[in-house]
């Protein structure tokens, strides 16, 4: 029993990261729950996501229902068409899971809709309807217990307690998994709760349910047995080659009581279900394998139209996500950050001090650091921008990073960075399209006066990526005579 509450334990979700954790740190929940998944996973496996590696890239295009406006004004819902990117996934973290493995499932999909101006919002989806459990410190002892149950564990096992005060994580371990024929043929849910708004500001919670258009269709347990380790992706290879792959995009609306915050809790299936549109996917994408290892979907690439509700979940998603790139990324993650730390670059800062004006160059992935998660090559605060109070201060941000669009904005010092950005802590303190990101070599300005004094970080503000290190700190200084930059210790280091 523990072999398949452990196998279930570590594919079935859709968190999914590598901690590049500093010497000494304490962790953060997302490098915990991260920690966990790479040890599930049998160890790093570079250049791939530490659960649901094995996956397929395919495209094709979003056409909208008539009503969808109704529940939301999203730009995908009120355009004629719009691009789509798409990747089924197997839950393991190992690339070269069977298919047919217990290991594989649940299995994913992903969507990216494609939005005017280089924007884009995301779904992410996999095929058990509902999430283990409800919350981020729950998801962490969950996984926890199954690393620390082993096969001669005395009963209660550490994950025999744990199932035994929480249902929904029994029911999660111990439904039987379904084999199916096709990825073409299998439904996946959103499980954690959006808000959607509509024109008239109309807000109404729901999930995300894909639905194959040709119905679900799955193997018996001898008809699984007898496919090949990669029929999921053969088969889906072949099939797109004689006719297109059409999957509803509904949304599950909940009646009054039904719980928006614990993605555990299902609700029931007499719940109205509202069609947004039809995804219509026709190609697998050229150099499949290097643009799976480039793209992060993740939850809260949202558009207008639609929000967060109060569902914990997602934002925790989001910087387990970014720590999953910076792992891909790495060349090898287990190197701490000191290793590549990059030496001050005097160029970096300019002042006047008649004026007492100062400009600081901030680089976005400037080195490979962190997955490139990094600002001048530092991440989790390493380095110390020290301004005298009142100065006016000129950042100019770019962004050097060849994959990922970054941000910047200033914040107040709470270490970790939230995962998603919020109101600056000085007044005009950020640069544009905070969450969406700039893309690389773009380049924008902070221009603010430097007050009040007191400590702050500079921090990227695409979701998940300042929660993941990529942050560097900031002193208005009542004492400081003049503007510096300072190599600091890391959190927690000696």
């Amino acid at each position: 029993m523990f072999a398949r509450w452990s196998v279930r334990a570590g594919l079935a979700c859709s968190l999914a990261g590598y901690p590049l954790a500093l010497q000494g740190q304490d962790q953060s929940l997302q490098q915990r729950i991260a920690d966990d998944f790479i040890a599930l996973a049998g160890g790093v496996h570079p250049g791939y996501r530490i659960a649901h590696a094995k996956g397929i890239i395919v495209t094709g295009t979003f056409a909208p229902s008539r009503g969808a406006t109704s529940l939301s004004r999203a730009p995908h819902l009120v355009a004629a068409s719009t691009p789509v990117i798409a990747r089924y996934s197997n839950g393991s973290g190992v690339p070269d899971v069977a298919d047919n493995s217990p290991d594989a499932v649940p299995h994913g999909l992903a969507l990216r809709f494609q939005l005017p101006n280089g924007a884009y919002t995301d779904i992410v989806a996999n095929s058990h309807n509902g999430f283990v459990v409800g919350t981020g410190e729950d998801f962490a002892a969950f996984l926890d217990a199954v690393l620390a149950t082993k096969p001669d564990s005395k009963h209660p096992s550490p994950i025999e307690a744990f199932l035994g005060t929480h249902p929904a994580a029994k029911r999660f371990v111990t439904e039987p998994a379904r084999v199916p024929a096709s990825f073409a043929t299998e439904v996946f849910y959103g499980n954690d709760a959006f808000t959607f708004v509509n024109a008239q500001n109309v807000k109404q919670p729901g999930r995300y349910r894909l639905v194959p258009v040709g119905g679900t269709k799955y193997l018996d347990s001898a008809a699984a047995t007898n496919v090949s380790a990669n029929y999921l992706f053969d088969e889906l290879t072949r099939r797109l080659r004689k006719e297109p792959v059409k999957v509803r995009v509904l949304v599950q609306i909940p009646n009054p009581g039904d719980p928006t915050s614990d993605a555990s809790a299902v609700w029931p299936d007499d719940r109205n279900l509202v069609e947004l549109g039809v995804v219509t996917l026709t190609t697998v994408a050229p150099d499949n394998a290097e643009l799976s290892r480039k793209l992060q979907f993740n939850p809260v690439f949202l558009s207008d139209g639609i929000q967060l509700s109060d569902d914990p979940l997602p934002p925790l998603r989001s910087a387990v996500y970014a720590l999953s790139v910076a792992n891909r990324r790495s060349p090898s993650p287990a190197v701490p950050a000191t290793a590549q730390q990059r030496n001050v670059d005097p160029t970096w800062l300019g002042f006047d001090t008649a004026a007492k004006t100062v400009r600081f160059q901030l680089i976005a992935g400037l080195t490979g650091l962190n997955g490139a998660l990094n600002f001048n090559g530092f991440r989790d605060g390493q380095l110390t921008l020290v301004v005298p109070v009142g100065w006016q201060t000129e950042i100019d941000f770019r962004n050097h990073d060849a994959v990922l669009p970054h941000s910047a904005e200033v914040i107040p010092p709470q270490t970790p960075p939230p995962a998603l950005p919020g109101d600056p802590a000085i007044p005009r303190a950020f640069t544009l399209k905070l969450a969406q990101g700039l893309p690389s070599e773009a380049t924008d300005d902070m221009r603010f006066a430097a007050q009040p004094a007191g400590e702050y970080l500079i921090a990227c503000g695409v979701p998940g990526h300042g929660a993941a290190g990529m942050w560097i700190r900031l002193r208005v200084s009542a004492t400081a005579t003049a503007p510096e930059l300072l190599p600091t210790p890391a959190p927690g280091s000696r």
